[in-house]
């Protein structure tokens, strides 16, 4: 049986610090190519349709759009922190980010229910394209911030661990690279369905 040594640790932590981030960067870029596909038929489709339906959003995505970029500020001011060596300060920024995080679930959910309150359905006889759009956007906009989530929960058992410090914090790094994005997605498709949609 073969012993693992210290040098294949170190071997192992030095490839997972050289992949991680282009790794990060592919899985962004297939998913900017998947919303762009998405918001490509939306404009395809209105410009086609004589009959388009415009949707007012409701206010929670309003509100979930103030959550998000909250979010991504503290989850920065945490990022700053332990380079600092604050580790403290890392725990309380995660912990605040990963709630702000549960809480624009919670908000894009209350969203969807005031649609459908409003009759604007995802599926069915009464639903439109417009109101499919909608719906289909923001719920995998949802599927992957939970990929996101996971991260955080991830950062947040490690920061409280103390696994983290001024020369050892990628983790935090790649999880916050991850969540600027999608706070930077959802930015541009709210406004993509309010403005343009």
């Amino acid at each position: 049986m073969a012993s693992i040594t210290l040098q294949d640790l170190n071997t192992k932590a030095e490839i997972r610090k050289k992949t991680a981030k282009p790794l990060l960067w592919i899985g962004i870029v297939s998913i900017v190519m998947f919303f762009s596909g998405w918001t490509s038929a939306v404009i395809v489709s209105k410009g086609g349709n004589g009959n388009w339906l415009n949707i007012e959003l409701p206010f929670a995505f309003s509100l979930s759009t103030i959550i998000i970029v909250l979010s991504s500020l503290l989850f920065h001011y945490g990022l700053i922190s332990i380079k600092k060596d604050n580790k403290k300060m890392l725990k309380l920024a995660v912990s605040l980010t990963l709630v702000l995080g549960l809480l624009f679930v919670v908000s894009q959910f209350y969203g969807w229910k005031e649609l459908y309150s409003n009759g604007i359905v995802a599926t069915g006889s009464s639903s439109t394209n417009a109101s499919s759009f909608i719906y289909l956007i923001t719920v995998f906009h949802v599927l992957h911030l939970l990929a996101g989530i996971i991260s955080l929960i991830v950062v947040s058992v490690k920061s409280y661990k103390e696994k983290y410090n001024s020369t050892n914090f990628l983790g935090v790094e790649v999880s916050i690279i991850y969540w600027h994005f999608l706070g930077a997605l959802w930015i541009y498709l709210f406004l993509f369905l309010k403005y343009i949609a």
